[in-house]
Parts: C-alpha cells; structure tokens; sequence
C-alpha cells in the first residue's frame, strides 16, 4: 500500500511542492541572514539619529523652561530603547539629562565621552562629524574598557552647542538578529509544513478525475465502457474526462456493430457447415435408398432382356417388381420434393376451416386394406364434426404418416387407436399403436431425415425415413407443437391445430 501511495501522483505533487518551498524559503533565509545584520544597522543608525534631532528641537526652542526641557527629555527616556546623555547648556551653566542610573559604570562613560567632545573646538567638530545644519554627530561602533562590552555610539553636539551621547548595546542588537532569524525560520518550516498539507489537500482536486480517468480507461480495456469520468471542470482535465467518455461511448458503438458482424459471420459460418453436412447427409441418405431399387430393376430388367425365363407367371413377376420399385423410387422423390419446399419455405401455407373428424374418417377409410394386410385394428370413434384452421392438404399428409407408422409397427392383432383432446383454443389429435417402445435417446432423432430407429435399414416396411421429417416441417410452417412419447404398451403420435372459432358441440372424447 505505501509503494503504490509512494508512486501516486498526488504523492508526487506534494514533494514537488515541499521541495519548491523549501528552496524559495532556504534561499530567502540565506539572503535575509546576509543582508539582515546591514539592515538593522541602518535601522539602528535611523533611529538614533531621530532620537538626535528630537533631543536638539527640545533644547534649541526659544524661551525653554528647564522644567519643560526636563519633562519632554522624560518622554524621550520613556518611550526610547537607547541609553542617552546630554550635556544642556542653561544659561550661564549646564544641566545633565541622562536615563543611566547615577554612579554606574554606563554613566561614567558616557559622561567621559561628553567631556572629550567639550574639549574640541567648533571647527575640528565640523571637519570630523556630519553636518545636519542643527548640529554634528558622528554614528560608530566602539568597543567600551570600562563596561568591557561594544556598543553603537552616537556622539553629536547639538545646535545651541550642547553634547549629546546616544548608545545601543550591540549584545542586544545582535540578539535581535539571532531572534529575527530565528522567528523567520520557525515561520519558514510552519509555511512548509501547511503547505505540505494544503497541497495533499487541494492535489486530491486534480488527482481524483485523472484517477476516475485510470479506473476508466482501465475498465474500457476489460471490454466495460458502462463506467463515465464525471468532471465538471473546463480546464484540460475537465476536456480530456468529456474525451474519455466519448471515446467510450464510440468504442462502445464500435464494438457492438463488431460484436453483430461476427455473430452473423459465425452463423453464416455455421450455417454454411450445416448445409454442407446436411448436403452430404442427403446425397449418402439418397445414395443409399436409391442403390437397393435400382439394383433390383437392373437385375430384374436384364433378366428379362436375356429371357432367362420364358414362363408368362414369371415375366409378368420380374415386371411387378420393377414397377413397385420404379414406384417407389418416384414416392421418395416426390416426398423429398415437398420436403425441400416445405423447409425452404417456398410451400405457401393456405389456412382454412375444414372439418378434421371428416378429414380423418376418409384417409381411414383408404387404409382399410392396409389394416386388413397386417391385421391391425383401428378405434376411431368420432361422429361429431370438429372444425380447425390449417392448410388441409398439408394435415392430410401429417395425418397419413402417423397412421400408416402406427399400422407398420403394431404387431399382428395389434390396435391402433386415435384419440382427441381439447387444449383452450387448440385441439391435440393423438395417434397410438401397440409395439416395442422407441429407445428413448432415439425419440428426437426420428424427425431427422432418412433416419430409422431400425438401423439395419431392412426393407421389410419398405419406409424411406422422409415422412416424419414432413410431419416436423409441416407442424413447424403451421406453429404448432407436436411429437412423440412411449407408453407402457406402445407408442404415441401427437400433432396440435387451432380450434376454428363457432358454437358447436366438442367431440364425444374431446
């Protein structure tokens, strides 16, 4: 976690920042600690020297009373932070003002200095100190025997001709220096620290977006474009999040339309398979019923042509055959036919009412001598009409198909038995026979075309394998459920129509 904080922008921003800091501020320490010592100097300097002119308009008034001079000489004494002491020429003597305590060591050497200054003559006083036009005084740096310490002194003589001594300790002056530094670098390193702070602070207003930008960017790479940088700013980053987002929005758009274009490409791809597949399927499927019927009309055809039998009986055989197989070969191509259309979709459907019961009751009755050649009996007990909306060649169809499996694979002496039931607007026809059951992994198969359930393909029943593949195309154009189950005792058929809409009685099993 520190690593990744230590990598952080907002990390790096604040150590920019202190480093700024700390070289403008380390840089204006040095300067001050190299210019400071001259500038208090002068303030110094500045300030005695003001002192000196105060003290020189007090004592040059006219018609100065000695209690006044002495009063403003205390407010002088009051408000300064400087030890003076002035020698005031009052009529025919002189007055000492002073704020050293009488009989020190700072009043004896004061006073010293004041009586070297009375022995000078007015003309080596202007030559060796500065010239104000109310007086003379000389600002310099001594170092005292007496008090054994240096001070700044300021030695004048004043305009009516009075002395006057000015002295600042230079101990003290120097410690105003150090504090000064002092007090600039506590300040200094208090402006680091809230800087520091301010800027972790205030960084989190430019780092949070460019992080919402990271997260975002980083999500759009996980295919995740839900995620927007929500900045309010104008600035570059506010632009560049509104960027961001865009870029998302059209990538977004992008990889959508590719996302469609391989779908179908891989449906396309699919379906192409399929109809490969499903082609060799049929030419395998075709190849293998078509082999069986035109090996016997070839057989059948050159052994007329080579007479290998001159019996009537038997010519008229080998001709019967050949035309039960050339009839045959002509069903499965038609059935194959409509199977095609009906898959392709190019058999319209033509809905309309019809009566289903009627329907059933006719294809029943041209089955009759197929129920009496395999001895199956057929329990169809309908009398009543019951009217739907389908396209009745195409019932016609599924319905034959049902029966004639049912009546193959019942047994002899077997039943075949349809019934009928009501489902709301709908009505299932149910078709049911006696026999084996059908393997159950086996029971979605046998929609497939060409297959059988029996797979040595034996001709006994002579089926092609197409018809139930009808029955599921026809049941699909039409939208209606259909399929297959086992019972305990055989097998059912089922196949689902509409209701046709009228007041009339349901059928008895309904």
């Amino acid at each position: 976690m520190l690593k990744k904080f230590n990598h952080s922008l907002r990390f790096k921003l604040t150590i920019m920042l202190v480093i700024m800091m700390s070289l403008t501020i380390f840089s204006a320490l040095g300067v001050t600690w190299l210019s400071i010592r001259t500038f208090f100097l002068e303030e110094l300097k500045y300030r005695m020297k003001n002192t000196y002119n105060e003290i020189n308009m007090i004592v040059s008034s006219q018609n100065t009373d000695i209690d006044e001079v002495r009063e403003q000489m205390a407010k002088i004494s009051a408000n300064g932070d400087m030890t003076f002491f002035v020698v005031y020429k009052y009529k025919d003597g002189k007055v000492v003002f002073t704020n050293t305590n009488e009989n020190s060591r700072m009043r004896e050497s004061m006073e010293s200095m004041a009586n070297l200054l009375q022995g000078q003559d007015e003309k080596n006083l202007s030559d060796f100190f500065s010239n104000t036009n109310r007086g003379y005084f000389i600002f310099r740096q001594n170092y005292d025997n007496t008090m054994n310490a240096e001070f700044y002194d300021l030695l004048g003589v004043l305009s009516d001709g009075s002395m006057v001594v000015l002295r600042s300790s230079a101990t003290r002056f120097n410690e105003n220096i150090i504090t000064t530094m002092k007090l600039y670098c506590y300040v200094g390193f208090l402006a680091i620290f809230v800087g520091c702070l301010a800027m972790f602070c205030a960084s989190n207003f430019y780092v949070k977006p460019i992080h919402e930008m990271a997260i975002a960017a980083k999500k759009m790479s996980q295919l995740d474009f839900d995620t927007r940088v929500t900045t309010k700013s104008n600035d570059e980053i506010g632009e560049l999040g509104r960027s961001i987002n865009s870029m998302s929005t059209e990538l977004e758009a992008t990889i959508s339309e590719l996302k469609t274009a391989n779908a179908k490409l891989t449906k396309d791809i699919e379906e192409k398979i399929q109809i490969d597949e499903m082609r060799k399927e049929f030419l395998s499927h075709v190849s293998h019923e078509l082999k069986t019927p035109i090996a016997l009309i070839q057989g059948y055809a050159e052994g007329l042509k080579e007479n290998i039998s001159d019996d009537p009986e038997s010519r008229d055989f080998y001709c019967e055959v050949i035309m039960d197989e050339a009839d045959k070969m002509n069903t499965m191509v038609k059935k194959l036919l409509a199977l095609n259309e009906l898959e392709f979709g190019t058999n319209q459907i033509n809905f309309e009412r019809f009566d289903l019961v009627e329907l059933m009751r006719n294809i029943n009755a041209s089955s009759d001598i197929l129920l009496q050649q395999n001895d199956v009996k057929l329990h169809f007990d309908f009398d009543k009409p019951v009217y739907v909306w389908a396209d009745e060649f195409m019932i016609e169809e599924v319905y034959t198909n049902y029966l004639t499996n049912a009546i193959h694979y019942a047994p002899n002496g077997g039943n075949v038995e349809i019934t009928m039931e009501s489902k709301g607007d709908l009505v299932r026809i149910n078709v049911f026979n006696e026999g084996n059951p059908i393997p159950e992994d086996e029971l979605s198969k046998i929609w497939i075309k060409f297959y059988k359930v029996d797979k040595a393909r034996t001709r006994e029943y002579g089926g092609s394998g197409i018809g139930l593949s009808i029955v599921a195309a026809t049941m699909k154009q039409h939208g209606r459920d259909f399929g297959a189950y086992n019972q305990e005792n055989g097998v059912v058929f089922y196949f689902e129509l509409e209701r046709a809409r009228q007041n009339e009685d349901k059928p008895e099993s309904c």
